[in-house]
């Protein structure tokens, strides 16, 4: 079975976005912030991680670096509140990151990319 990491502080997207993922058969760990991960996660070989990038205390693209050395997964796909085009090019350069969306986005786009 293939296994998906939400991360996600805005309840009813991390809900949509669980109930997305677990309606394309993954298996899914569905989180709000960063620190209710836990070990089990980081051993984990992830085969998507669906992000929100903005989180108190730490830069966007310092976020996508955390991930990227702590979690193992294949793809990362951004959500995000945050539309600038800068940050945008600049997290889209990172390796295995598969889609980079601001908010309002198509759920249509992103059920493209998970499937």
């Amino acid at each position: 079975m293939k296994k998906a990491l939400v991360i996600q502080e805005d309840i009813v997207l991390l809900k949509v976005i669980e109930r997305l993922l677990l309606s394309k058969d993954y298996e899914c760990r569905a989180v709000r912030t960063l620190s209710d991960l836990n070990i089990e996660d980081q051993n984990s070989d992830f085969d998507i991680i669906i992000s929100e990038i903005l989180f108190d205390g730490i830069a966007p693209l310092d976020f996508v670096f955390q991930i990227q050395e702590i979690i193992l997964h294949k793809n990362l796909i951004i959500l995000t509140n945050m539309g600038q085009e800068k940050v945008k090019k600049e997290v889209m350069a990172s390796k295995n990151v598969k889609g980079f969306f601001a908010v309002p986005f198509d759920l249509d786009n992103i059920q493209k990319l998970i499937a």
